[in-house]
């Protein structure tokens, strides 16, 4: 009977990542505008939609894109007297991962967490952003300024900003 309790607890041991068993599993992020009510809609690397629905929202996302990739995912939000923006929600490496190196092992670290996407986690995974008001005529450049003022915490991509914390709408 030892034995066989070894033998499995041996095969639980190798067939597991360490980041998998603490943090597997899709990622919950929170999202929310300023004001609230705003139309989210979030799609993946390849341009799928992966949800739309109004904030506040608490989503669950892959963090899987293919071995030793994660998803990246961008988040549009569109409210009515409001300019459209969007933010980046991005892959990075999961510090549970290099628990491997004591527990999981090189399946771990190789196999299981990479093929699961549990390597990586989300970020941020509480997004507060500041809509800007259409009361203000602004040019793209007046734009991208007024959303990294509203939302400092993340830097600008692709003309857009990323999410960051209340400051007000601009």
């Amino acid at each position: 009977m030892f034995q066989l309790n070894g033998l499995v607890a041996l095969a639980l041991i190798v067939c597991s990542g360490c980041a998998s068993i603490v943090d597997g599993g899709r990622k919950k992020v929170q999202i929310n505008s300023n004001p609230s009510g705003a139309m989210v809609t979030i799609t993946d690397s390849s341009g799928r939609m992966v949800a739309s629905t109004n904030t506040p929202v608490t989503v669950r996302l892959p963090r899987y894109k293919g071995y030793f990739q994660g998803e990246k995912y961008t988040v549009k939000f569109d409210m009515a007297g409001y300019y459209p923006s969007e933010m980046q929600i991005k892959p990075t490496l999961n510090p549970l991962y290099f628990g491997n190196i004591a527990f999981g092992g090189a399946i771990g670290l190789f196999v299981v967490d990479p093929l699961t996407g549990s390597m990586w986690t989300l970020s941020p995974r509480n997004v507060e952003w500041n809509l800007i008001s259409r009361d203000q005529n602004l040019s793209p450049e007046q734009l991208k300024s007024a959303e990294e003022t509203a939302n400092p915490m993340h830097k600008s991509s692709g003309g857009n900003s990323s999410g960051g914390s209340p400051k007000g709408r601009g």
